[in-house]
């Protein structure tokens, strides 16, 4: 029973030191990652290849998921985070699609993109140096 307990803090102890340990670098990361896993993605839209598109959405889903603890942790930006949960849901959608409805894919990849866009043209600035937080 103790042990339990034990394995249950340091789990605990874990997730918390994930969440708090993200910074604007870990996003760059994310978004980098996203960005790559776009580019894949239409290829293999293209290729009809359920199998990529599907591992390539659940990239990007799980970079959401990051994405949205990040701006649920910064706060003061509600319509990002909820960007980034529309954005999970859309890709979670096109990546079981690809296994049986490719017909939807196309649509499916419109709504991942507008969350994506709608974010970027919130939040995100250009610079000399690449891009910044708005």
């Amino acid at each position: 029973m103790k042990t339990m307990y034990v394995v249950a803090g340091l789990t605990a102890l874990l997730v918390a030191g994930v969440v708090f340990a993200q910074s604007e670098s870990d996003y760059q990361g994310w978004m980098k990652s996203n960005g790559a896993a776009m580019g894949s993605l239409q290829k293999n839209i293209a290729a009809k290849d359920a199998g990529g598109i599907a591992a390539d959405a659940h990239t990007i889903e799980g970079n959401l998921k990051q994405a949205e603890a990040f701006w649920t942790k910064k706060g003061g930006a509600p319509d990002a985070v909820n960007f980034a949960k529309m954005g999970q849901m859309a890709a979670a959608t096109l990546a079981k699609d690809a296994a049986g409805n490719m017909d939807a894919v196309a649509g499916d990849l419109k709504s991942l993109q507008g969350n994506c866009g709608g974010c970027h043209m919130a939040h995100r600035e250009k610079t000399e140096a690449g891009f910044k937080f708005k």
